[in-house]
């Protein structure tokens, strides 16, 4: 007697294995891309934070009460504008110290042939990776050095 055989029953089981290779596959290239892109956005959340902290210290630095220059007590100044841009910082759960906030009140602005004089405010944050495993195929992403910047023009003039 010949025996028959069923190749439709021989194929599934093969299919079978071959779906759970294919679905491992997928699922660990859309988790890595889902925390790729989860990692990506918190780096642009904190570089958005600084450019805003920045803000907020140039515009603070440009009032005439917080001229370096005329101050009786400049370093108490400087100390009240960096102090300014690290508690802005700290609502958003980013640690910064104040040397990490640079003032320049002399900051030369051309608006067609006249220069006027502004207040530039640079903050730099070391930034450690969420995901680390994620970017570990590159060597170089351990930290991120972050920089937000922002110029205000003065209200006051030397």
């Amino acid at each position: 007697m010949k025996r028959v055989i069923n190749l439709k029953q021989r194929t599934g089981c093969r299919q079978k294995g071959t779906v759970a290779v294919e679905m491992a596959i997928a699922v660990t290239l859309l988790a890595t891309l889902l925390l790729g892109v989860m990692e990506v956005g918190s780096i642009v959340h904190d570089y958005q934070v600084l450019q805003n902290a920045a803000r907020e210290g140039a515009r603070f630095s440009a009032n005439p009460a917080n001229q370096l220059s005329t101050s009786q007590d400049p370093a108490g100044s400087l100390a009240t504008i960096q102090d300014r841009v690290v508690a802005y910082l700290q609502n958003e759960n980013i640690t910064v110290a104040e040397g990490n906030v640079v003032v320049d009140q002399a900051y030369p602005i051309q608006i067609g042939s006249l220069t006027v004089w502004g207040s530039h405010v640079t903050v730099t944050y070391s930034r450690s990776l969420i995901f680390p495993g994620v970017t570990s195929f590159i060597p170089s992403l351990g930290t991120l050095q972050l920089s937000g910047s922002a110029v205000f023009r003065n209200f006051y003039f030397d």
